[in-house]
């Protein structure tokens, strides 16, 4: 049965039910002021009492039909607000009760915006935010003002959430401190509490603000672990495998490469934490491989200076582009790359261009400094092999397991064609290394703790 929503909210008897005790009165005003009543329900004697004038209007009780009292006081502004519900007509609360129309807080999906609801919650952010290119996070960046924010308020969380998410190994290799050049002042102006007082730009005194890495040093990080990956491929679709700890080794080796003087790269190459010797026994498996490829005359240059000419480059994207056959591809480039690694050129010579090159770029690569000291630096390639004699390593006992290994299995001596897998079990056959020694042996005093260095990147 329908009822009127009026009776409803005046709280009227409209119930089909009969009172146990019909000769109390439902409604409250009814009865006089002072009058009192017992609960039906309360044991005799009990002192439980009510003035129906004072109390709130009396409705009856779902489950068993008698009178249900509260005690519960109502405020002016509750009262105000029953009263005038009171005086709404009946046709009036009903329309709006059987209305068809939605209601005027329904949600307007035209309007919504799913990237500014992201911002309500930063945590889906930083997801969505990895899962983007590079070039889209700076355009997103640039054109968005409540990103900029964000970001310039969540720099270091940004970039290194990015570079963990997508090269998690060069992440933790290339530490973005060593790169000061890379990195920028904190947007948002946080202090480094680490740092001594000095002389700020506003004429102050107090601590600097706090380096953050850039969109410089994530871009750094992405490029060195593809040019790495595409190395590695390269040299395995040519038949030279080698195991998959020498991608650690090459990014090792990268950062030995960026250091440009002797004394800093002798103290990282006997920084045990940093070179341990399976590292080291990698790295003499890495260079002869690639030594093989770079002298063979048909996959290769031919040459046997080549390993030596870009070793003393300052990383692996000129080695990465001459894989690819989009650097040395003819005579005179090679002898480019010559003159500016060796070449010394006549007295009569030494202010002019030699092959296009600058007079200051001719034999710059064999000194410190790429050309900016007098003392000749030592290649990557001898370090490791002076470094692996000073640690007497037994690396001639591990030849032939290094000219064998990708090319015959390792049970059945059958061959291995150019590009096909390895499992895990025929890698560590091959590749097994003790590095026991390295928890007993105590550390020099010229050792360099990577944090510690400055490059530029």
């Amino acid at each position: 049965m329908a009822l009127p929503l009026s009776k409803i909210l005046n709280a009227q008897d409209v119930s089909p039910r009969q009172s146990r005790n019909p000769g109390l009165p439902l409604n409250g005003l009814a009865a006089g002021a002072g009058e009192t009543f017992s609960h039906p329900a309360t044991a005799a004697g009990a002192s439980k009492t009510a003035h129906y004038g004072d109390l709130p209007v009396i409705t009856l009780s779902q489950m068993r039909g008698s009178l249900y009292h509260r005690r519960t006081s109502r405020s002016p502004q509750h009262q105000y607000k029953r009263q005038r519900t009171s005086e709404i007509p009946d046709s009036d609360l009903e329309s709006e009760v059987d209305s068809d129309e939605p209601p005027e807080h329904e949600f307007d999906f035209n309007k919504f915006n799913i990237f500014k609801a992201f911002f309500n919650h930063s945590e889906i952010l930083q997801v969505f935010s990895a899962n983007l290119e590079v070039e889209e996070l700076l355009s997103l960046y640039a054109i968005s003002k409540d990103f900029h924010e964000f970001c310039d308020r969540n720099f270091t969380a940004m970039i290194l959430g990015q570079s963990l998410s997508k090269a998690k190994e060069s992440t933790e290799i290339f530490k973005w401190k060593m790169y000061k050049n890379l990195c920028q002042d904190d947007p948002a102006e946080r202090r480094n509490e680490e740092a001594r007082p000095r002389l700020l730009q506003n004429g102050q005194i107090g601590k600097p603000a706090r380096d953050v890495p850039t969109f410089k040093l994530l871009a750094m990080v992405l490029h060195r672990e593809r040019v790495v990956d595409e190395i590695l491929c390269i040299l395995k679709s040519e038949g030279h495998h080698l195991p998959s700890r020498c991608s650690v080794v090459m990014k090792k080796l990268w950062v030995v490469m960026g250091i440009p003087d002797n004394g800093r790269r002798v103290g990282l190459m006997h920084n045990k934490n940093f070179w341990t010797n399976r590292d080291l026994v990698y790295a003499t498996w890495f260079l002869p491989k690639l030594d093989m490829h770079l002298t063979d005359p048909v996959s290769g240059k031919g040459e046997t200076l080549m390993l030596r000419i870009l070793m003393t480059q300052p990383g692996f994207t000129t080695l990465w582009q001459v894989l690819k056959r989009e650097e040395l591809c003819n005579q005179f480039d090679m002898m480019r790359m010559y003159v500016n690694w060796k070449w010394r050129p006549l007295p009569e010579h030494r202010h002019l261009s030699i092959c296009g090159l600058p007079p200051e770029h001719i034999g710059a690569l064999q000194y410190e400094g790429y050309g900016k000291g007098v003392q000749k630096i030592i290649p990557p390639d001898t370090l490791i092999l002076r470094e692996a004699m000073r640690r007497k390593l037994p690396m001639h006992d591990r030849l032939v397991d290094m000219l064998l290994f990708g090319n015959i299995h390792s049970k059945s001596f059958r061959d291995i064609w150019p590009g096909q897998p390895l499992d895990d079990e025929e890698e560590e056959a091959w590749s097994d290394t003790d590095d026991s020694s390295d928890d007993d042996e105590t550390e020099d005093e010229d050792v360099v703790d990577p944090d510690d260095l400055e490059l530029r990147g």
